[in-house]
Parts: structure tokens; C-alpha cells; sequence
């Protein structure tokens, strides 16, 4: 081989090893975060919430980071979420903290019933602002990082066999409700709470192993809970919250700028953000779903405005106790539930 011909060779060598090494480096660059969510993906709530949130992530960090989307419990259920991000089994995932009792006590008093909260993003903005300040909310998530709060506006309540019109007609009722103060409010006042992950509602109900759901308005375009419910009580009986985190050491893991674009739309304004995308915006999709529902034969929902006087009722003998009792068990945790409760009161006057 001559000298022209083996200097050609070897620069076609060196440019294509030169290629195949670029296109490494540039695969390098792009970090893989898992993602996972029991909504599903064609969900109002994703469509209009979860995704652009996520994408608002990937365009913060000039395409560095590529989130992999796995929706409707298809790389692990709602109530295994907060286990899979601690050992990492999730990079990043949609919780809803009241499926764990216990694991997030203080963070718990924006469940408390008959809270009067605007929306949801002012909830999710509060609780920001609470764990900011207290160091025991902190700790409640310490094994996991927090990339935003969002809350439901107050939840009200369907059933499947009869209307519910009076504190009496609880009695008795199954309701898939979520732990803490929840449960304590419908056992107050003689339903029978029952712990189970939204998925699972719509065949429980179809069932008839449960009677009803308390529920965020948005459920019943998610999973479709206006086809086996017969009836809609519209009471502000609570409110649930919600973290997207991450796994700690996958964070850690994350070069400084990373971290930085990450967390410019996330804070306080992106849990504000998020909730009033994911949650408050509802009304208008719920409706059409429904309506669209009837017009092919569905069954009606039968709406009913618990009246004030009646609502009363219901705050004298859940509302007030309630708050008492948490605020008692908190106390004699060593935690400060009677100045946790203060500053949310004191803070749903203020925040807007």
C-alpha cells in the first residue's frame, strides 16, 4: 500500500472514530430521569398539568435532562410511589401523601376538614411556605426531594346507592377516603373510611365494596367515576396534597446547573403554578365529559348544595374536634401542631 493510500485510510479511521466518539459525548450529556404517575396520560389533569410541567423542566435545562414518562401506575402503583423514589426504584414521581399515614403528620394539617382554602394553588403555595419554616416538615421529607406541593380545592363527595343530604345518611357508608385527618373526619361523623388508591375506586364502586369516594373535582373526568356514581353531594368536607420528589442521590447526582434550571420552575410559584394547572382548572372539562356522557345514555349525575345550615352540622361535629384532636397528637409527638395550625389559618387570609 502506498503512503498516499495508507494516510487516506487512516484519516477516514480518525474521523470515524472522531464521530462515534461525539455521538457518546453527546448521548453523555443527556440525563435520563424516570418519571412515574397512576393518572393516566390522556387525563385532563396530565394534559394540561403534568406535561407542560415536565417539559417546562426539559426546555429549563437546554435539553440536558429527558424525562421518561411512565403513566397510569406503569412503572409503579400510586401507593407504592413513595417507596419507589427512597430506594430508587423512581428517579421522580407523583405522590399523594395521604396514602401513607403517618409519614408526613405536620404537612398533614391542610387536610384538616373545613379548612377555608381559595383553591388549590393556595394550598400548595401555604405548604410551601409551612415547610420553609418549620424544620419538623422539613425532616418529614428528608429522604426525598421536594420539586413542588399542589393541593385539590376542597373535595366533596359521591356515592353509588343513596344521596347524601344530612349528616345521617353517613352512617354506615364505606368511603374511600385518605389517611389522617380525613379518616378521622368521616369516622366522626359514622361513615366507615376505607384506604385505598384512587385507581381502584371505579371497580370498588362498580362493586359496591365501597359506597362512595370523597373526591377532587378532577377524578371524575380521570377515572371516570361519573359512570358508576349516582349521586354528587357538594360539601367542602377537606382538601388532599400531593409532591412530586425526587430520589435523593439521583438529585445529588445532578450537576449544580442541572439543579439550578430544575429548581427555577419548581419553588413555591411552580407548586402555585402546578396546582392551579393540574387542579383548579377543572370545572369546564369535568362538565363536557359528563355532558358528553349522558348524551351517549349515560346516567345523570344527581347534584345536591348541602345548605349551610346543615353544613354547620357537619363543621360542630368534625370540624372544631377534629382540629383539636390533631392539634393533641401533634403536641404530644413533640411536634408544634398548635403553631403549624396558627400559621396556615393566619396565611389563608393572606396568601392569594
Amino acid at each position: 500500500m502506498n503512503m498516499k493510500r495508507l494516510s487516506l485510510v487512516v484519516f477516514i479511521g480518525i474521523f470515524l472514530m472522531a464521530g462515534i466518539c461525539g455521538d457518546a459525548l453527546a448521548q453523555q450529556k443527556v440525563i435520563k430521569i424516570t418519571y412515574s404517575d397512576h393518572n393516566p396520560p390522556n387525563a385532563w389533569c396530565t394534559v394540561n398539568g403534568t406535561e407542560p410541567w415536565l417539559k417546562r423542566i426539559e426546555k429549563a435545562t437546554d435539553g440536558k435532562v429527558k424525562i421518561e414518562r411512565y403513566y397510569a401506575e406503569s412503572l409503579a402503583k400510586g401507593t407504592d410511589a413513595w417507596m419507589g423514589i427512597k430506594t430508587g426504584v423512581v428517579d421522580m414521581a407523583w405522590c399523594a401523601q395521604g396514602y401513607w399515614a403517618g409519614v408526613t403528620p405536620l404537612s398533614d394539617v391542610i387536610t384538616l376538614p373545613f379548612l377555608p382554602f381559595k383553591n388549590g394553588r393556595q394550598a400548595g403555595g401555604i405548604l410551601w411556605k409551612l415547610r420553609e419554616k418549620y424544620p419538623e416538615i422539613q425532616k418529614e421529607y428528608a429522604d426525598v426531594h421536594v420539586l413542588v406541593f399542589h393541593a385539590t380545592p376542597p373535595i366533596s363527595l359521591i356515592t353509588s346507592k343513596k344521596p347524601v343530604k344530612t349528616m345521617e345518611d353517613l352512617k354506615g357508608l364505606k368511603l374511600r377516603v385518605l389517611a389522617g385527618p380525613p379518616t378521622d373526619v368521616f369516622k366522626a361523623m359514622g361513615a366507615v373510611p376505607v384506604l385505598l388508591g384512587m385507581p381502584d375506586v371505579y371497580l370498588a364502586m362498580q362493586k359496591g365494596t365501597i359506597d362512595g369516594s370523597g373526591i377532587p373535582l378532577g377524578t371524575l373526568e380521570i377515572f371516570n367515576l361519573y359512570e358508576v356514581a349516582k349521586y354528587w353531594t357538594h360539601v367542602p368536607i377537606t382538601t388532599s396534597y400531593f409532591t412530586v420528589s425526587m430520589n435523593k442521590a439521583k438529585w445529588n447526582s445532578l450537576p449544580p446547573d442541572i439543579q439550578k434550571a430544575i429548581t427555577s420552575v419548581c419553588g413555591y410559584e411552580g407548586s402555585r403554578t402546578y396546582a392551579w394547572d393540574f387542579h383548579d382548572s377543572y370545572d369546564q372539562p369535568v362538565r363536557k365529559e359528563m355532558a358528553d356522557w349522558v348524551k351517549k345514555g349515560g346516567q345523570k349525575l344527581e347534584e345536591y348544595d348541602l345548605p349551610k345550615a346543615e353544613l354547620n352540622r357537619w363543621i360542630e361535629a368534625a370540624g372544631r374536634p377534629v382540629w383539636d384532636r390533631w392539634v393533641a397528637g401533634m403536641e404530644a409527638k413533640g411536634l408544634p401542631g398548635k403553631a403549624v395550625l396558627a400559621d396556615t389559618l393566619k396565611l389563608i387570609e393572606t396568601e392569594p
